[in-house]
């Protein structure tokens, strides 16, 4: 249960800030308790000695008015809107759009929250951001973002190779790179998606080869086995902490990072606590 010191105290909105939003200024009359409760920036903005907190308000004209809706609806419920779905597509460019906001504004629980739906969304309906969604991905969204790492993974899990190369589109050319680098290289999140038992097989015929190394593993030596998908791993392996991530690996449906391990690859938590999964 939060503590008094982090909870929204509601009987101190009796300030309200006018946020001019786009280049159309578009006024947004919103609880000055409301925003700087979510985001450094607004704290910064209006509470200090600066014109707009004398003032109490604040122009964003670099910002479109309807992701700043969807911040704000956000930032009162504490729950993203459901609308995401366009005639049973998915849109991405939203939710890209929404992150990039929530990172200029700083509010690290709110691109965690974007960062979950974009998995929930991929994942329900078997699907990927377009071409476009990554150029704006990789030119409009910081480098070091972990939507970059959940949206290569996406590609890197599931069954996309025809989608890539039969796109009419241009997919962003550093999104390509960095996918070419996850399908290829063994890295930590290609382990850590298993739910791994200690395991050794009885006889030859129960034996399994490790799925990274490809060395039978004998009967009567340790291993290890995942329970959802049955893939051994043997100990040289694990003690490495790294697991093939490409290849055959997309078809495992049970073992995907963002299902077991959203917090542990893809959330930031330097402003908010970790998540209990």
């Amino acid at each position: 249960m939060p503590s008094d010191a982090n909870r929204t105290q509601f009987k101190t909105f009796t300030t309200i800030s006018t946020i001019l939003v786009s280049t159309t200024e578009t006024p947004f009359l919103v609880h000055r308790d409301v925003l700087t409760h979510h985001s450094p920036f607004f704290a910064a903005a209006l509470t200090g000695a600066f014109a707009e907190g004398l003032s109490q308000e604040l122009a964003l004209p670099a910002e479109d008015v309807p992701t700043f809706e969807l911040f704000l609806s956000w930032a009162y419920t504490g729950q993203l809107d459901d609308v995401f779905t366009r005639g049973g597509k998915v849109a991405f460019y939203q939710l890209l759009s929404l992150y990039g906001l929530a990172d200029r504004l700083s509010v690290e629980s709110l691109r965690n929250a974007v960062v979950d739906r974009v998995a929930a969304l991929a994942e329900r309906s078997n699907s990927v951001p377009t071409p476009s969604d990554t150029v704006t991905l990789y030119d409009e969204i910081r480098d070091t973002a972990l939507l970059r790492k959940l949206v290569v993974d996406l590609f890197a899990f599931k069954k996309t190779d025809v989608l890539l190369a039969s796109h009419p589109d241009e997919w962003h050319p550093q999104f390509l790179r960095e996918l070419v680098v996850r399908v290829k290289r063994p890295e930590l999140q290609g382990l850590s998606r298993h739910d791994l038992v200690a395991w050794k097989p009885a006889t030859w015929s129960a034996t399994r080869a490790c799925w990274t190394c490809r060395d039978v593993m004998q009967p009567g030596l340790s291993g290890n086995r995942c329970d959802a998908c049955g893939y051994a791993f043997c100990n040289s392996c694990l003690a490495s902490g790294k697991a093939l991530c490409g290849d055959d690996a997309a078809k495992l449906a049970s073992c995907k990072p963002w299902v077991k391990s959203m917090c542990l690859h893809y959330h930031e938590h330097v402003e908010t606590p970790p998540c209990v999964e």
